[in-house]
């Protein structure tokens, strides 16, 4: 899974559309490539470079526009203040259209980073970073559940509230759906057969990062950079559910305690005693349910100042979740559900009347898990460029994921293509173009702008993974919604 989970971790890596193996310098590095550390193209690169509060957010998929996800995801400033909600023709529109087709959303924020370089010694970096990615691909049946919910055609009989039991059929009137207390079916169906051919996943984690390069060889026309990287990992949230031939091959979910759903209570040494935080403070301090570790290798060859060679082996590691684990029954059948389904396009925003998740009337059953283990989506990166005159810097990257089931994980290959032009002194223009990953072979042309201060230390950039989105009115606009943005970097 990932959600956008291109590992599109800086403005300037979004702006080229995930080309950085050879490219990411400073604590950007980190998680791409930790032998670019090393590296010093002049005397005038900086010693010193503290970066606070710069990522990424996207989200991708097919049939959604760009004015469909910025109304689902800010109704305040999109529409009016009132919630969009879709109307019962337009979710099942949404059903159909949604149907086998991606979803991923990613957000990547750096929260600070501290790079320290030196010509004899190396670089080394420290950065503590937030990463959330999210991806499903449903079959039509599990689409009309979630838009639909105790309405979709899988329930064959609905309950109204004045005790009416009617048949589930195009006869229902908008009247009667909205007096439905619970759809059901006289026959039970086992979870993986609702869910087969589906994926559900999400991963949510704090990292605490630190990575060093060095050079290991030198001579007149090549130079060899390595570097290495680990991380300590706070897990935060983990939905692993898939279901292939009818089985499921991924049954766990792990929330925090700080973003409670009803039902899910079962004590854990996590969460025994522990009030949930409100508001922001939730978001930024949330409390931890699992831990782990992870580690980068890269290499970097530098063959006569201008071509440059990467490899990396990024995020090889395991997580362990230690409180708040359930596992989807195996066993357990489905034959009713209550709630009304998704209204519109955010998928993050949950209540008890979108779905009956826990607790009394819940549609599914959990047991309590004491743990779970898991392997990270580690990845491997190649990537070739070439430097023109110190003026535009071109080159490739392709990513393969190396656990292609661990949540996190790109669902295939990324192949990308793209490179930085130097303007004038203060402004590099950054593109290219980009393919794969979690959005099949949707093609992105990625665009950014980064902006150095005259004396060079001060940077800030712009940037988002396809155009198209922002090209035209927001009724016609892609369906990729991704922007990157850093403005707090400084350089000495």
């Amino acid at each position: 899974m990932a959600a956008f989970g291109q590992e599109l971790t800086s403005y300037a890596v979004t702006g080229r559309g995930g080309v950085a193996t050879t490219f990411s310098t400073d604590y950007q590095a980190i998680g791409v490539n930790p032998a670019n550390l090393a590296i010093r193209k002049s005397f005038r690169d900086p010693y010193v470079t503290i970066g606070f509060l710069e990522g990424n957010i996207g989200f991708y998929t097919e049939n959604v526009t760009f004015e469909q996800i910025l109304r689902s995801y800010f109704p305040k400033t999109f529409n009016g203040g009132n919630n969009y909600q879709l109307s019962y023709a337009q979710k099942e529109q949404a059903a159909a259209d949604l149907a086998t087709n991606p979803i991923s959303t990613t957000i990547n924020a750096t929260l600070f980073g501290l790079h320290l370089s030196s010509e004899k010694y190396g670089g080394l970096a420290f950065s503590i970073r937030d990463k959330l990615d999210f991806y499903s691909k449903t079959n039509p049946t599990l689409s009309q559940i979630l838009f639909l919910g105790q309405n979709a055609p899988f329930f064959s009989s609905l309950l109204l509230s004045n005790g009416e039991v009617i048949d589930n059929n195009s006869s229902v009137t908008p009247t009667q759906r909205d007096q439905v207390v619970f759809g059901f079916r006289p026959d039970s169906v086992k979870y993986g057969e609702v869910m087969n051919n589906s994926t559900i996943q999400m991963l949510w984690t704090r990292e605490y990062n630190v990575a060093y390069g060095a050079k290991i060889f030198d001579s007149y026309n090549v130079q060899v950079f390595a570097g290495l990287g680990a991380r300590y990992i706070s897990g935060i949230t983990l939905i692993d559910l898939e279901a292939q031939n009818n089985e499921f091959v991924g049954e766990t979910i792990a929330l925090s305690p700080s973003f409670p759903v009803e039902g899910f209570d079962i004590p854990s040494s996590t969460n025994v005693g522990y009030e949930p935080k409100k508001g922001f403070s939730r978001f930024a301090f949330p409390k931890p349910i699992g831990n782990g570790y992870g580690i980068d290798v890269g290499l970097n060859v530098v063959i006569k100042r201008n071509l440059y060679l990467g490899a990396a082996l990024i995020n090889y590691g395991k997580m362990t979740w230690t409180g708040n684990v359930y596992n989807l029954n195996n066993e357990g059948v489905l034959n009713q559900i209550q709630g009304t389904g998704f209204d519109n396009y955010n998928f993050v925003t949950y209540s008890p009347e979108t779905f009956q998740l826990g607790g009394e009337g819940s549609a599914l059953s959990w047991e309590g898990s004491e743990k779970f283990d898991d392997e990270l989506p580690a990845m491997a990166r190649f990537g070739a460029s070439y430097e023109f005159f110190k003026t535009a810097h071109l080159g490739f990257d392709i990513l393969v994921p190396l656990n292609i089931d661990a949540p996190g994980s790109l669902a295939s290959n990324l192949y990308a293509i793209g490179g930085d032009l130097k303007l004038n002194k203060l402004l590099t223009l950054s593109s290219g173009i980009s393919t794969g990953g979690n959005q099949d072979f949707n093609i992105n042309i990625p665009i950014g702008i980064t902006y150095n201060a005259r004396r060079g230390h001060y940077e800030a950039g712009f940037s988002t993974q396809d155009i198209s989105s922002f090209i035209g009115d927001l009724e016609n606009g892609g369906n990729n919604l991704s922007f990157a943005l850093g403005f707090l970097r400084f350089k000495f």
